[in-house]
């Protein structure tokens, strides 16, 4: 297969379903059946960053997905490894528990603001898990959740930086090698 049309690391096959997903009613019909590796380049290539960036981070798994965001914030200087909420990321990225999970999303809760590290402790909260308290039954969020708070991290972040087309455009190239990643 041509890699330059294939994602390994990604469960999607067909870019018409993952849109679905994300937006049940604006599914472009040219998505059915074409690739998403192809998808997002043809996202790309139209100037479409908004939609390149949430379709990248939902045909990422939700741990790579947290991975994507937390290393194209920090590597475009869009966020500081010093920032508490990107050392609770990367605690998790480093040993994703439930405990350090749960720590993350107490701290963007902390936090009460909506900027980008904390979207980025928000997504790793929806990675996986109940996000009810841990006494009470479970209560898992929709799957989509992790990636939509990980995009609105890396589009927050990129907007509130100096140059965000460098930021989005770092974090595309961060994706896209992500998903060419082997299982």
């Amino acid at each position: 297969m041509d890699q330059s049309r294939h994602w390994p690391l990604s469960a999607w096959s067909d870019a018409g379903l993952l849109a679905a997903l994300i937006d049940p009613d604006t599914v472009p019909e040219a998505a059915h059946g074409v690739a998403p590796a192809q998808w997002f380049a043809m996202l790309r290539e139209q100037g479409r960053v908004f939609e390149a960036t949430t379709f990248l981070a939902h045909a990422l798994p939700r741990y790579e997905c947290v991975v994507w965001a937390a290393r194209t914030l920090i590597e475009s200087g869009a966020l500081v490894r010093s920032d508490p909420l990107v050392g609770a990321t990367l605690r998790w990225i480093d040993d994703p528990s439930d405990h350090l999970r749960r720590a993350a999303g107490e701290a963007a809760d902390r936090s009460g603001r909506a900027r980008a590290g904390e979207l980025l402790c928000q997504a790793v909260f929806y990675s996986g898990g109940s996000i009810a308290p841990e006494d009470l039954a479970a209560v898992n969020a929709p799957p989509q959740t992790c990636a939509r708070m990980a995009a609105g991290a890396v589009l927050t972040g990129a907007y509130d930086h100096a140059t965000p087309a460098a930021v989005l455009e770092r974090g595309f190239e961060i994706g896209d090698t992500l998903a060419r990643q082997q299982r």
